[in-house]
């Protein structure tokens, strides 16, 4: 199902960590809006992207969090030894999910039980907001 993503490298803005998000939950049929508001807090500071609950609360997008993750969900985390929940991938199921980063390169997919990705929350998209 996502095979044909695995050799796609890195470029901000154009295959980044929500782009590849956006990609893998429409592969499941589900449409979730862009994150631009996101985006431009990672130009403004630097890649210290605020986290997608600080997002959910200013009531951008609808996500709720859920303690165990279920296929799709978006694993939001923090990667090294940044503070902020700055990156995203999906859960695709069997302890396994699919994300990208820079460092890595391309689009990877990997174990949730890698003790690098243990600062991670969960979050099942549920609908855009409305005004």
């Amino acid at each position: 199902m996502f095979r044909d993503l695995l050799s796609i490298p890195f470029e901000y803005g154009k295959m980044d960590c929500f782009i590849l998000a956006r990609e893998v939950f429409n592969r499941y049929g589900i449409d979730i809006p862009d994150y631009d508001p996101a985006r431009q807090s990672v130009i403004r500071t630097r890649y210290k992207l605020e986290s997608i609950s600080q997002e959910v609360e200013k009531g951008l997008i609808s996500w709720i969090e859920i303690k165990e993750p279920e296929i799709p969900c978006m694993v939001v985390m923090s990667l090294g030894n940044s503070l902020f929940m700055h990156h995203v991938g999906v859960f695709i199921g069997e302890g396994k999910f699919i994300h990208i980063t820079s460092q890595i390169g391309s689009v990877v997919i990997e174990r949730l039980d890698n003790p690098l990705y243990a600062n991670r929350k969960f979050y099942k998209f549920i609908a855009a907001c409305s005004d």
